[in-house]
């Protein structure tokens, strides 16, 4: 009985080891763009321990700890977000404890009947996993493991043929290989006893030369993915012109101390801002970046209000007599007797006029968009228990900017907040014939560093998709310029009210990349095949007795 004990509880360590380590490697606040060599090993303990379950329940069981602790890790700034701490970091924790859950059933699945083909198997379907985890409304882009290499310009470049599932193919890879050697070392060599009869599976560990043979090929992977890197790093993205803008990070949560105090905030810095560019000689920004939300009441609908507010600079009399056009977050009302409204982003010309809004499309689900909304019972639960009021109305156009600039015109699409997350959201700017992204965002209220970089992290991705600038506005961080290849051109340092004129390159090849075209193609096809591994495996039979606990270099 203690020894059945002692290796539960030995399992259950590596699975919760697995996922501290996954934490660390991934952007934190001890390794701030997280660590690379730890992306390589962080999934290790898990392989192991999903190995040594021995029935798919504990598998599952394991896996649902992993995701669990990995998630609540990662993402613990949530608990930060307003009142709903318990709904935002607590009830996604608990989610994610059942989704790893059934994960679980399937790696159990791969791992113990896929013979020699294991750690193949694994790969596909880690890439897989982390790419459902990242699309639809209940889409999460965050923890995945291609952050941990946020550190390593030259290991994401693929990153604009295979987007970041590609990555997380390799890394899972590199880490199925890793315990597959730690398995053929001498004691792993030593079989242990077959499993009991209804077992799922023992931990017999592969052929040592096989063993060393997914080493290699993880290692040759990585020589690519490093070799491709070095080649896109050496090919210049042709300049096609610049932006001036001006950003303005006023560090200051519009929830907390209000419209008119946030936005006279905003305005002082905008001026200095705009005074250190005129005495270092710079020319009049193309365009001033607010951040998202702040402004909190309809322009259109508030003209009056804010040619008079706030008191101490009013608004529309600094737009206009600055001589620059404005991008700011702001409300639209859809209906005043519902109040039903949209969180948008508009653009304000040199005159005080808006001419052009974008409602967000994809919404934060749970915050900004409710499902069931008209369920009486339980809109007065979310109401009554969770308090909050109502979500968002969401957009169904994706609108493209357009406005003049010393070189020529320049047309831009808005991701509001999260959506720059999201590569099909983006895509849809650049089919619409945008040059560049500028992301507005409200981020202060998570108070952490670490959930500054990761939403940073996840975002550059586009710009290295797309081969793309993209202008990031943010409230408290991280405020700047991506280049096409993920790099920092300038930034703003986090946490800071401050504002800086920056020159934004605009940069476009002849042609789209390989992932503007097709997309996901990489991660479907990992999908596929996972899917078509599992049939096959589901039909052979995975009860079968024959093979349990059989070396799995001699299992057919």
């Amino acid at each position: 009985m203690v020894k059945i004990n002692a290796s539960r509880l030995r399992r259950i360590a590596l699975a919760l080891g697995s996922a501290l380590l996954m934490g660390l490697a991934l952007p934190n606040e001890a390794f701030r763009f997280g660590s690379v060599p730890l992306g390589f090993i962080s999934l290790v303990p898990l392989y192991l321990a999903l190995l040594e379950a021995p029935s798919y329940g504990t598998a599952a069981l394991l896996c649902g700890l992993f995701g669990a602790l990995q998630h609540a890790i990662t993402s613990y700034w949530l608990w930060f977000f307003n009142d709903f701490r318990f709904w935002t970091l607590g009830t996604t924790t608990i989610a994610y404890w059942a989704v790893y859950a059934v994960l679980g059933l399937y790696l159990a699945l791969f791992l113990k009947e896929s013979g020699r083909l294991r750690p193949l198997a694994f790969a596909l379907l880690w890439a897989a996993f982390e790419y459902l985890k990242s699309v639809g409304f209940l889409g999460y882009p965050w923890g995945l493991l291609p952050y941990s290499l946020s550190d390593c310009l030259l290991l994401i470049q693929i990153a604009d043929l295979t987007g970041p599932y590609g990555i997380s193919f390799v890394l899972a890879l590199a880490n199925a290989a890793a315990a597959e050697l730690l398995l053929a070392l001498p004691r792993g060599l030593r079989r242990r006893a077959p499993s009991a009869p209804g077992r799922a599976c023992s931990r017999p560990s592969l052929a040592p030369r096989l063993a060393w043979g997914y080493a290699a090929a993880a290692l040759c992977l990585v020589a690519l993915l490093a070799a491709y890197g070095a080649l896109r790093l050496s090919r210049p993205v042709p300049r096609v012109g610049s932006l001036r803008a001006l950003l303005v990070q006023q560090n200051v949560d519009p929830w907390e101390v209000g419209e008119e105090r946030t936005l006279a905030t905003v305005l002082r810095l905008a001026r200095e801002g705009l005074e250190t560019a005129a005495a270092s000689g710079a020319a009049k920004p193309d365009l001033i970046l607010f951040s998202e939300t702040t402004l909190q009441r309809p322009y259109l609908d508030f003209r009056k209000y804010y040619a008079q507010r706030p008191r101490s600079d009013p608004l529309i009399p600094f737009i206009t007599g600055t001589g620059s056009w404005l991008f700011t977050g702001a409300p639209i009302v859809l209906d005043w007797a519902t109040n039903e409204a949209t969180n948008s982003v508009i653009l304000i010309d040199p005159e005080g006029r808006q001419v052009a809004s974008y409602a967000k499309v994809h919404p934060v689900p749970f915050a900004e968009a409710i499902p069931f909304w008209d369920v009486p019972a339980f809109k007065s639960f979310i109401q009554e228990t969770v308090g909050l009021e109502s979500g968002w109305v969401m957009g169904k156009e994706f609108t493209v900017f357009e406005l003049p600039t010393a070189s020529g015109p320049l047309r831009f699409g808005a991701p509001i907040c999260f959506e720059d997350a999201f590569s099909d959201v983006c895509r849809r700017y650049f089919e619409g014939g945008a040059d560049l992204l500028v992301n507005l965002t409200n981020d202060s209220w998570s108070r952490t560093v670490s959930a500054e970089i990761q939403h940073w992290a996840v975002a550059r991705f586009r710009s290295i998709e797309f081969r793309r600038t993209m202008i990031r506005s943010t409230n408290g961080g991280l405020s700047c310029v991506i280049g096409p290849y993920g790099e920092l051109i300038d930034q703003l340092p986090l946490f800071e009210a401050t504002s800086k004129l920056v020159e934004a390159p605009i940069y476009k090849e002849a042609e789209p990349s390989f992932y503007a075209r097709a997309g996901d193609c990489f991660a479907l096809g990992a999908l596929l095949l996972s899917v078509l591994h599992a049939l096959i495996l589901i039909a052979r039979g995975p009860w079968r007795r024959a093979s349990i606990g059989r070396p799995l270099e001699e299992a057919p």
